[in-house]
């Protein structure tokens, strides 16, 4: 495992006492009776998730959740950027870090391979298209409607992002970028048409980019079954610290800090998972118990 003992780095003992949400002495007092141990976790980039600011400190959602979460555990967190999507479960499996923090889907095909925390953030899918949506597409369907009819449009998603998997089931071509940004330069470069992604992270990317706009956020229809995703933070296989991980997330969930801690970053009440959501259906692909839950 990549934690570690020592000093934590003065960056990450500022991040763990900002997004504490508690007593900046009490804080500290947690990170020194843990002996200064700090886990490494694992982000990709993306706002409004995780990323490096300006000054190069970690910022985002999920990574001060992370930060409130392992401060409750006595850790201070230490984020390592992997701008590679797909070697973040890899690198899990290589002991380079101890957890991802990333909003990351919980599919089966993950659940696989890494152990998940239970669900964090839902999230909708938007698309990054040229200004003023010349092909008019506001969905992927609209956009394999496209394709099929003769349009000549192209197509990006994440090679291993969620909306590489719808597109891989609508049976269409996409160009698979290794990261948010690759996405965003392929639109803004005029090598792609539209930039399939999560709908709060283009609107927090696009910004104020000249000749760009986001449509709205939407949840996949594929062949009349809704396809709600949710992430969280992911787990080697085995990780002695998911189960206190979960009990302090439940504990967020119910009191309310959830959204007081991811709302700084654009997040809404809309995108806090209901309790009865869990990881283990979203592992075995349990669709139904989702749709039961927002019908």
């Amino acid at each position: 495992m990549a934690v570690r003992a020592g000093a934590a780095s003065a960056a990450a003992l500022l991040a763990l006492t900002a997004c504490g949400g508690g007593d900046d002495a009490e804080t500290e007092e947690t990170a020194a009776d843990s002996g200064g141990e700090t886990v490494t976790v694992a982000i990709n980039g993306e706002e409004p998730y995780s990323y490096l600011n300006e000054d190069g400190e970690q910022e985002g959602a999920t990574i001060a959740l992370a930060e409130e979460i392992f401060g409750e555990m006595g850790y201070t967190v230490e984020a390592e950027l992997v701008p590679d999507w797909d070697s973040l479960i890899p690198g899990l499996g290589a002991e380079r870090y101890d957890a991802v923090s990333a909003g990351m889907s919980i599919t089966p095909e993950r659940c696989a391979e890494a152990s998940f925390a239970e669900p964090e953030i839902m999230y909708t899918t938007a698309l990054l298209v040229e200004e003023g949506n010349p092909f008019g597409v506001e969905d992927l369907n609209d956009v394999a409607e496209a394709m099929e009819s003769g349009e000549d449009i192209t197509l990006a998603t994440l090679s291993s992002g969620i909306e590489a998997t719808y597109v891989d089931e609508l049976g269409i071509d996409a160009e698979g970028v290794g990261s948010a940004d690759d996405g965003m330069d392929m639109v803004t470069g005029g090598r792609a048409d539209v930039f399939a992604l999560t709908a709060i992270s283009l609107n927090a990317m696009a910004g104020e980019t000249d000749g760009v706009e986001v449509t709205e956020g939407f949840v996949h229809d594929m062949d009349g079954t809704l396809q709600y995703g949710a992430g969280s933070t992911v787990f080697p296989q085995g990780s002695e610290m998911l189960e206190e991980y979960n009990g302090h997330l439940a504990e967020l969930k119910e009191s309310g800090e959830l959204l007081e801690i991811i709302g700084e970053y654009g997040f809404t009440e809309a995108e806090i998972p209901p309790a009865e959501l869990t990881a283990e259906a979203l592992c075995e692909g349990d669709l139904e118990a989702l749709q039961d839950i927002e019908d």
